[in-house]
């Protein structure tokens, strides 16, 4: 019967490097690495990831351990590697937040539309004050992303990044990756976060418009009334009814977004790739 403790140099070394970039997106992606997730259990998840997913790794030629013997050589390898696995895991998290960024935006921008911009409370999701409509869509958003399992979207991303970029494989985006293609996917998915922060606010955006019209009209016919203290009122109960109203369109919009969540990792992936 094998040791089974009876690893390489170069094993170790490459176990280390998975470990790396599996602890820090445990630590950046949503869901398991919200602030409310105690930090011993993202270390114990982390962990355990790697050490069922490694086998499989190497098994598949995603993962050589023979990389290690040019890479682990110095110890400058060993801590450029290192970095630049902390770099990959930091950028894939990022691409994963950035569509409940646009669920976020969506709800502050809506929030402030209904009067809500002074009622903010502080968001252990995000970390910072958010306001409370934008606290609701994230509950509905998050409980739809554990229902579309995007937490074993996220894992098979994860798996994805061995196969297209590897272990240490991001020398040549280290040297020129920010530039071309990487930098303009960044763009354009930043550009898809306020799009569909915009579409996301559009229909209570434009009902309320239609209320500040009305209470434009009644203000100039009646001017004895209180028209600030009214408009208040009506905008935030008018509001809150078609925020309950569109939530089955919230839904679909949401569960959308999520099903591109795979795209987009998968591209800034490739970008990473190129470096060109």
């Amino acid at each position: 019967m094998p040791d089974l403790f009876n690893f390489s140099q170069e094993e170790v070394l490459c176990f280390f490097a998975v470990l790396v970039r599996f602890s820090v997106l445990m630590a950046v992606l949503p869901f398991v690495g919200d602030r409310v997730v105690p930090t011993p259990v993202k270390v114990l998840l982390a962990l355990a990831t790697t050490l069922a997913l490694f086998p499989f790794l190497v098994s598949q030629g995603q993962v050589n351990p023979q990389d290690a013997a040019v890479w682990g050589a110095t110890a400058g390898g060993i801590f450029s590697t290192m970095v630049l696995e902390v770099a990959c895991a930091l950028v894939l998290g990022y691409t994963a937040r950035l569509a409940f960024e646009a669920v976020s935006f969506g709800g502050n921008l809506v929030g402030t539309f209904m009067g809500f911009a002074t009622a903010s409370q502080y968001d252990p999701h995000q970390e910072s004050q958010s306001q409370v409509v934008a606290q609701i869509q994230m509950a509905i958003a998050m409980l739809l992303f554990l229902a579309l399992d995007g937490h074993h979207l996220m894992l098979r991303a994860s798996l994805s990044s061995y196969r297209i970029v590897g272990v240490g494989g991001l020398g040549a985006f280290a040297h020129g990756g920010f530039n071309g293609a990487f930098s303009q996917r960044l763009i354009d998915l930043t550009g898809e976060v306020i799009k569909f922060g915009f579409q996301l606010s559009a229909p209570i955006a434009i009902c309320l418009f239609g209320v500040n019209v009305a209470f434009g009209v009644v203000a100039k016919a009646m001017p004895q009334i209180n028209i600030l203290v009214l408009s208040l009122a009506v905008t935030s109960v008018v509001g809150l009814i078609i925020l309950f109203m569109s939530i089955p369109e919230f839904q679909g919009s949401v569960s959308s977004l999520f099903s591109q969540m795979d795209d987009w990792m998968q591209s800034i992936l490739i970008a990473m790739q190129k470096g060109k």
